[in-house]
């Protein structure tokens, strides 16, 4: 059977849409086919765009105001007789969505924000009865409002994640350790020499990745100046600027850098973690899964409070990545990995024994099963 099936992200940080575009790319892959379409659309056009503006302008300009509301609704969850205030708002346009259903059939709804599974539950509870919905987390946490939503099922990032879906309403049979899912490109690797010379990197040195996301949070400048000076000379610093056009022009302004290659927007990150030893990011989900698909030892800077906060706490209290506080104590931790291999290899073996799943696959071979 040919499934149709409708991918409801939201446009709060790149991370839900492309977790929602790597489930898309597996299930067309094998040969049935998915829409994607942002969930908070179905409340308003304008209404979408001022929550993810003032998401953005929140978390790159207030992002302790972010943390703050995050832990709001982290300590004010939804009781059973009462849904939340964000429930209310966010299924304002549960009426519209079931129109559109009505118009075009689907097998399913595949969530991959909060928000979204809140609007597909309320679709679900008050106008297709039988509507098949799951949830995808984008985050190494059970996210606030998680607890609000009815999924037949939910595909969580690691097994040591499962206690907290389960406390939240999730059933043991529902609750499965797929993995966060990421473009295919991460699952398929070429050799560390291959990527050295498609990329035109040097080939005699251990290419350090500084991942500094579209948003770029947190002390990158002063990080990419510290290492550029203190790296060995078998060492070469990468700093991806993504689109963050006003990041990489202030890099070149910041310093004369020696023994760094800054990058603009590039399609080829797979390409540059599998030429990188190390990687250095903010705590994102789909960019620390990104990483660990790959086994590439993990170090995370800065995170912005909030489900970011809990990103890193996971990974770092389960051995999974390490984090300090300061531009030197960062880049210490780069030279201590590069000054003890034995230690630098003990850990990535660890990584892949841990991130060995393929997540798009997983789900969509749960939810053909399931339909």
């Amino acid at each position: 059977m040919r499934l149709r099936i409708l991918i409801l992200s939201c446009n709060t940080g790149g991370g839900h849409n492309s977790a929602a575009m790597a489930v898309k790319d597996y299930f067309e892959k094998m040969g049935d086919s998915c829409d994607i379409r942002d969930a908070l659309a179905y409340w308003s056009e304008s209404t979408s765009n001022l929550i993810s503006n003032g998401h953005t302008v929140m978390y790159k300009k207030l992002p302790k105001l972010f943390g703050l509301v995050y832990r709001f609704a982290e300590n004010h969850p939804a009781s059973e007789d009462n849904d939340s205030i964000i429930y209310d708002l966010v299924t304002m346009g549960a009426k519209k969505l079931s129109n559109y259903l009505k118009e075009i059939h689907y097998d399913a709804i595949v969530c991959t924000h909060v928000f979204s599974g809140m609007i597909a539950t309320k679709v679900q509870k008050k106008y297709h009865k039988n509507l098949k919905v799951y949830f995808v987390a984008t985050d190494y946490t059970c996210s606030p409002g998680v607890n609000e939503i009815n999924a037949n099922a939910y595909f969580i990032p690691h097994e040591l994640l499962r206690k907290e879906f389960l406390v939240v309403g999730g059933k043991d049979e529902n609750v499965l350790p797929s993995g966060i899912p990421i473009r295919s490109t991460f699952y398929n690797s070429v050799s560390e020499s291959e990527a050295n010379a498609k990329l035109g990197l040097p080939a005699d040195k251990k290419i350090i990745l500084l991942m500094c996301g579209s948003m770029g949070c947190g002390p990158i400048k002063e990080l990419a100046a510290t290492l550029d000076d203190g790296l060995p000379n078998d060492a070469h610093l990468v700093a991806i600027c993504g689109s963050n056009q006003q990041l990489q022009k202030s890099l070149y302004k910041y310093k004369n850098f020696k023994n760094t290659t800054i990058v603009g927007f590039t399609d080829k990150m797979g390409l540059y973690m599998d030429a990188a030893y190390l990687t250095l990011t903010k705590p994102g989900g789909l960019s620390s899964t990104e990483a660990l698909i790959k086994g590439l030892p993990l170090i995370l800077i800065d995170a912005v409070p909030g489900c970011e906060t809990r990103n890193l706490d996971f990974l770092v209290c389960n051995g999974f990545a390490i984090t300090a506080n300061t531009p030197k104590e960062l880049a210490n931790i780069v030279y201590n990995y590069i000054e003890y291999p034995e230690e630098y290899l003990k850990h990535k073996e660890f990584l892949k024994s841990e991130f060995n799943f393929n997540a798009p696959k997983i789900i969509y071979d749960y939810i053909k099963n399931d339909i």
